[in-house]
């Protein structure tokens, strides 16, 4: 009897780690695609000869970092602050802002996203609306690991039992 209790301590402390890892893993992968949009956006940007190209270029990484609705804030954000000075190239900026997005949406994403997690883009998709109904920008934020840990959690020990 020792020892079955034993086992389960063990299975226990296995799963946590693995889940606290999904989390871990989905906030790597969000730094670093935030700082592919931040490096992209400043390329951009200095190749267009636009201001403020280091600081937007900061703020639509952070901006990023909330899936769905967080690029549209900081487009429209940095395109304003652009408009200041050159509504064509603010323009250009949202332009280039929305091909980023439909790239990073579509490619990247899914790429350090899903594969990683063993979730679809289509299931992600289904989390973000759900989870943004439910819980807002902090729903959006957490869609995705809950998503998979739940998926950890139904393949490892729900479905074992």
């Amino acid at each position: 009897m020792g020892n079955s209790g034993n086992n389960n301590d063990n299975n226990l402390i296995s799963h946590t780690k693995n889940i606290f890892g999904i989390f871990i893993d989905y906030v790597k992968s969000s730094f670093v695609d935030s700082i592919i949009i931040g490096i992209a956006n400043f390329i951009f940007m200095w190749a267009m000869e636009m201001p403020w190209k280091i600081l937007i270029s900061i703020l639509m990484a952070i901006a990023n970092l909330i899936p769905s609705i967080g690029p549209v804030i900081g487009a429209l954000i940095c395109g304003g602050i652009l408009a200041f000075f050159d509504m064509k190239q603010a323009l250009w900026f949202l332009g280039f802002t929305l091909v980023l997005q439909i790239i990073d949406g579509f490619i990247i994403r899914p790429k350090l996203f899903g594969d990683k997690f063993g979730v679809s883009g289509v299931l992600m998709l289904i989390g973000m609306i759900a989870g943004s109904a439910l819980f807002g920008i902090p729903g959006l934020v957490l869609v995705v690991p809950v998503i998979a840990i739940v998926r950890y959690l139904w393949k490892h020990v729900i479905s074992k039992s």
